[in-house]
């Protein structure tokens, strides 16, 4: 009765813990997510998702093996990619407000999910043929550029920023990022 009662708890966690339908599909591409900047200490870092952030982490942001792994699905309406974290049901989205906009890891979003007074969006991204990760969401903004900025806890947020807007409550420094197949 005890290996019966052992045996069922388990299943129960394990069925907890996974949402239902949260897969990786079999032929997923998976990429590491690296920064590009003329800024020394932005350089060559690598993006991760924890707590419903993408940023870069302390002691993950310069370890290849703690890296983020990435995967990508094909956003057929648009033309784009919907970018994952873990399995489909997070995605990799941007939000925000006043010309800045986080990317952040959002477990199946809906237009519910999207704060008052912000802007969120998801399955927007592209891969260029050199790796940079862009967006394509209609907007017309060549100004648009990544950026990186630091944290309080020494982790720094990365974001979308339109170029234009002032950001007075924080340091932003240009970036680009750079999506680099790897392994699962």
């Amino acid at each position: 009765m005890k290996t019966f009662t052992f045996a069922f708890a388990a299943f129960i966690a394990g069925s907890l813990a996974a949402p239902l339908g949260a897969t990786i599909p079999d032929n997923a591409q998976f990429y590491t997510l690296q920064t590009k900047s003329d800024t020394q200490n932005l350089n060559g870092l690598y993006l991760s998702a924890k707590d419903g952030r993408v940023a870069l982490f302390p002691g993950d942001r310069s370890d290849t093996a703690r890296a983020g792994k990435f995967f990508t699905t094909q956003y057929d309406a648009a033309k784009t990619l919907s970018l994952h974290a873990g399995d489909d049901t997070h995605q990799v989205a941007l939000r925000g407000a006043n010309g800045l906009l986080d990317i952040v890891d959002v477990v199946s979003p809906t237009a519910d999910q999207i704060p008052q007074g912000q802007i969120m969006e998801w399955s927007t991204f592209t891969i260029a043929q050199d790796g940079t990760l862009g967006v394509s969401d209609g907007a017309d903004i060549p100004s648009r550029q990544w950026v990186a900025y630091e944290n309080r806890d020494g982790s720094f947020g990365v974001a979308l920023y339109d170029g234009f807007t002032p950001v007075t409550d924080r340091k932003v420094s240009k970036i680009s990022i750079i999506a680099t197949k790897t392994q699962k």
